[in-house]
């Protein structure tokens, strides 16, 4: 009669407790799948959108984060191969409720700059573009063209031709042909050089 008694009282909170742990491993499993690392699959530039593996599973096609998006829009779209971080907001297991920040490097894709102050960035075709701001220096570079400035000089290349300023000149080179601004006066050089089509000197 007592164990009777005793399972009665106790066997609706026996169940309660069987509720809890229930809600607890699945308040568990919600939580592993809040944030995961992925890798993109897939990308679909026209819809912003992009598949990720995470472990064993491929996600939907889902959104991914621009660096910025509202009346001032930037876009770049990610690379299949990347990392990213999968965020979760859904809770559930599909990630059909997920959204990807990239950003994150790996083997594939290496940081663009490994010194502290200088922010640079590679495009595909090897273009790049580059701020040190310990040298307070600028680059920019596209094939043969080549811009560098900072505080104290600029330089600017266009294949053969060369512009350089400084605070003691400013030269302009284009293969033998040479023009030099400085304290002392204007410096021509070259084959050739003519005004207004009459030649005034030959080398």
């Amino acid at each position: 009669m007592f164990d009777a008694l005793l399972r009665q009282q106790l066997g609706p909170i026996i169940e309660r407790l069987a509720e809890m742990e229930a809600e607890l491993e699945d308040l568990h499993r919600r939580t592993d799948s809040l944030c995961r690392i992925g890798v993109c699959q897939e990308v679909d530039a026209a819809t912003n959108t992009c598949r990720v593996r995470h472990g064993e599973l491929l996600s939907p096609a889902i959104r991914f984060f621009n660096p910025s998006a509202g009346a001032q829009r930037e876009s770049r779209i990610p690379s299949v191969g990347e990392q990213c971080l999968l965020l979760n907001h859904g809770g559930g297991e599909g990630s059909a409720q997920s959204v990807a920040l990239f950003g994150l490097n790996g083997n594939q894709f290496p940081p663009a700059s490994t010194q502290a102050s200088l922010t640079r960035r590679l495009y595909l075709d090897g273009t790049e573009s580059g701020y040190d701001d310990a040298r307070h220096a600028l680059h920019w570079k596209n094939g043969p063209a080549a811009f560098t400035g900072s505080r104290e000089a600029l330089e600017l290349n266009l294949g053969p031709a060369s512009l350089a300023i400084t605070p003691e000149a400013i030269e302009l080179q284009l293969g033998a042909v040479g023009l030099r601004l400085d304290a002392s006066g204007v410096h021509l050089s070259g084959p050739v050089v003519d005004h207004q089509g009459r030649v005034i000197s030959t080398a």
